[in-house]
């Protein structure tokens, strides 16, 4: 029994300990976000340079996307600055000797890109470099399927003989012309002293899609940080429980034992004293006695 509550105190302070430091590492990273200089219009980009004095400077910035060529993404019917669209083909293929194999076949039908900036609601504009590399760029696309005939999916594209395609699927993902997104990077001039965003030195660029995005990122990163801290304390406070009961069952157990050890000794030394009293009534009379006893007889 008294294992068993050690084992199961050292597990939960254990685990308790590595929710809290989990906790406090989410809450720095919030924290670290949420302290990050806010540009909310581009235009003022310059002007946050030169009131800190340097020439970079950690910022969180905001636009749609824009650009002077876009992409005529005509399977979602919208203009994009980013196209990737691809087929996945299943099919069954006969071997020689007469057995069937099925697999899927991946076909890349169009990848695109053009050059691309930030703009904001007062017309200014910023590039973004690295883009492809940002924390959360997969999550910035619009992903769509859309349908394209077998015969003109194939044209061209010669089948290992005795493939027989069984369906076929098509999909494709787009950065449209209007997105609404939010950069956490540095914001640094280029050789030709132009504005740009691109990743913090040691850091990961960062991107999210939708107004407020950001915010809601630091407030759910809070939230979730409270959650394993708060976990933490749960599981701590069971383990200095358990931890007490198994002092209050060794305490007395070993309380007991002790008593017990002190009553077999009280009564060892008891039958002791008897002993050597019974042995005291058997001795002799002494001879005087035994002649008065005589003589009254």
């Amino acid at each position: 029994m008294e294992s068993l509550l050690l084992e199961v105190a050292v597990f939960l302070s254990c685990g308790g300990v590595g929710y809290y430091l989990f906790g406090r590492k989410i809450r720095r990273r919030a924290d670290y976000l949420d302290s990050i200089t806010r540009v909310h219009d581009l235009n003022r980009l310059d002007d946050e340079l030169v009131a800190k004095n340097t020439t970079s400077l950690i910022v969180v910035v905001s636009g749609r996307v824009g650009s002077a060529a876009p992409l005529n993404c005509k399977n979602n019917g919208l203009l994009a600055v980013l196209v990737k669209e691809q087929a996945k083909v299943d099919c069954e293929i006969e071997l020689e000797d007469g057995g069937l194999v099925k697999t899927s076949l991946n076909f890349l039908l169009r990848q695109e890109e053009t050059p691309w900036y930030l703009e904001d609601n007062t017309g200014h504009q910023v590039n973004v470099l690295g883009v492809e590399d940002a924390v959360g760029f997969h999550g910035i696309f619009n992903y769509y399927p859309f349908d394209m005939p077998a015969s003109e999916l194939f044209e061209g594209v010669v089948l290992p003989q005795g493939t027989k395609v069984l369906e076929h699927n098509c999909h494709g993902r787009a950065l449209n012309i209007g997105t609404y997104l939010t950069f956490v990077g540095k914001a640094v001039k280029d050789k030709a002293g132009n504005l740009v965003i691109q990743g913090p030195k040691g850091r990961s660029l960062r991107v999210s899609k939708g107004e407020g995005s950001f915010e809601s990122m630091v407030d759910r990163l809070k939230s979730k940080s409270e959650a394993w801290i708060r976990m933490g304390l749960i599981f701590g406070t069971l383990a200095v429980t358990l931890f007490v009961m198994y002092g209050v069952v060794y305490l007395r157990k070993a309380l007991l034992e002790e008593l017990d050890r002190r009553s077999k000794k009280k009564s060892k030394s008891y039958s002791g004293t008897t002993h050597q009293r019974e042995k005291s009534d058997t001795s002799p009379l002494p001879v005087g006695l035994a002649c008065l006893l005589v003589e009254d007889c």
